[in-house]
């Protein structure tokens, strides 16, 4: 990171008695504060962070190797910050500095805080909105309200990535703020990730903010810090934020690191005592708020890469525990060519399904229930077990589902069209069809139901948006035009 020269001024001076890489202690500056940022003759900026009996504690931002008798001042102006519409498309470093080659900002117009507190409850409104991401395994079965902290969670290669992409992509015409927040990500890992998002056909009210792995530790740990304060710079005007913390576990890591390097006593799997309070204090900033704090939402999406299919660690269980539910990602699933490779019976859900419509929350229990029973029954079958006829639907209806709720990167349904397609399973339509008819309909189908006007299904996808029915009666009413969708249908 370039640095700029910094004019030393008269007044309070602090000497570096001791470096130990990024983390500095000092002589003087009798007037610093925790969060104080202090600045040498080389514009390299250290940010105070704890005192002791005749010295004090900072961490380094900048790059570079202060030390012993270096000099810092205090920086009276602190870290400032360009809030605005002018960073959506661009991406940024934790200082609001751009890393994309194009350009500066505005002038800075905000100081970044750098211990903010969750808003009170006074300010919070309930969550009465969905956050659509127009993938039916999510809108449907795992419902995410907005303001909303769900946790997305699974090994490296389930497909965590690609799924966020696609709900960055969904939100192009909602008018939702997206910020993605890339913590302690290798170099490769970033330019993929710009790359799938901000392309042509891309989300433009995205805002990449990102801290390489080579970065100082400091400015890892920042990086979901500066997240939040980015997210609620547009709360506070009304509008409705998603941030994305990609992810929480290497936050942990450099936080780790930082807490041994001053001394810290390890707790828990070497974390420092105070992980869980960290993290947790920045999952509590989002929340729907009312008109008292402007009005507007901030849904949080934590990422947490497991090494393998286990949440029994500590960061896991902290940022469970801390959260309003999760999705289980799975790389065999993935490995298989499923998309979303979301595993709907290890997943959570504890607010989303208070935001759906009557006829989907109804729906939901329904599909649940049937990929329930048919992972229990679908191993007989394996065992060369006679079936009864009761199993043998189940165990069809089951594999149906599972291929409906398949669908191709990138391309989005809209809720009616989940509704209608999802609860097909439940109509003779599929009676005595293996998967391969299924599969080779699905894209019929969904052409049809998304194009409805003036057909049969015009009726059937009014009150599928309108969602104000009971599933039996919406269930009767698409059974009336199974004749007409067997029409649309093709034998493989």
């Amino acid at each position: 990171m370039d640095t700029h020269a910094h004019t030393m001024t008269e007044g309070e001076i602090g000497f570096v008695v001791e470096a130990k890489g990024y983390l500095l202690t000092l002589e003087g500056l009798p007037s610093a504060r925790v969060n104080t940022v202090i600045v040498n003759a080389k514009g390299q900026r250290a940010l105070v962070t704890a005192f002791r009996e005749d010295s004090v504690e900072a961490y380094l931002l900048d790059r570079g190797n202060p030390r012993a008798g270096d000099q810092f001042v205090i920086d009276p102006k602190g870290i400032q910050f360009s809030f605005g519409e002018h960073l959506f498309g661009r991406t940024i470093n934790v200082l609001g500095e751009p890393l994309d080659g194009l350009g500066g900002f505005p002038p800075n117009n905000a100081p970044l805080r750098m211990e903010a507190d969750a808003p009170r409850m006074s300010a919070r409104a309930p969550m009465i909105a969905p956050l659509l991401t127009g993938i039916s395994a999510i809108d449907i079965l795992i419902p995410i309200a907005q303001g909303q902290r769900q946790l997305i969670v699974g090994p490296l290669s389930s497909g965590k990535r690609k799924f966020i992409e696609n709900v960055f992509a969904h939100q192009k015409e909602s008018g939702v703020v997206c910020i993605y927040a890339l913590i302690g990500r290798p170099v490769s890992y970033v330019e993929e990730a710009i790359a799938n998002l901000l392309n042509e056909q891309g989300n433009k009210n995205v805002i990449i903010l990102v801290s390489l792995s080579d970065d100082p530790a400091p400015m890892v740990y920042l990086t979901p810090i500066v997240a939040l304060e980015l997210a609620e710079s547009f709360s506070v005007e009304g509008k409705d934020v998603l941030v994305v913390l990609d992810d929480l576990g290497s936050h942990a890591k450099y936080f780790r690191e930082i807490a041994l390097l001053s001394g810290k006593v390890p707790g828990r799997e070497s974390y420092p005592g105070d992980m869980f309070y960290q993290q947790a204090r920045l999952l509590e900033r989002g929340g729907c708020f009312n008109k008292s704090i402007g009005g507007g939402s901030i849904t949080i999406l934590p990422v947490l890469e497991t090494s393998i299919e286990d949440l029994t660690n500590l960061v896991s269980t902290n940022l469970v525990s801390a959260t309003d539910g999760h999705l289980f990602f799975s790389p065999l699933f993935h490995a298989e060519g499923h998309f979303p490779a979301v595993v709907p019976e290890q997943s959570v859900t504890r607010v989303g399904h208070s935001t759906q419509s009557m006829l989907a929350k109804q729906l939901s229990i329904r599909v649940n229930a049937l990929i329930a029973q048919y992972e229990r029954q679908r191993g007989y079958g394996q065992f060369g077990t006679q079936l009864s006829e009761e199993t043998q639907r189940t165990i069809s209806r089951g594999q149906s589902v599972r291929v409906l709720l398949d669908q191709d990167p990138m391309i989005s349904l809209s809720v009616e069209v989940q509704i209608v397609l999802l609860t097909l399973v439940f109509t003779t339509l599929f009676n005595g069809k293996d998967v391969a008819f299924v599969s080779a309909n699905r894209g019929r189908l969904i052409a049809a139901i998304s194009n409805a006007s003036s057909t049969e299904l015009e009726s059937v996808v009014a009150s599928a948006r309108r969602g104000n029915i009971s599933f039996e009666q919406f269930q009767k009413k698409l059974e009336s035009i199974v004749p007409y969708l067997q029409t649309l249908c093709q034998t493989p």
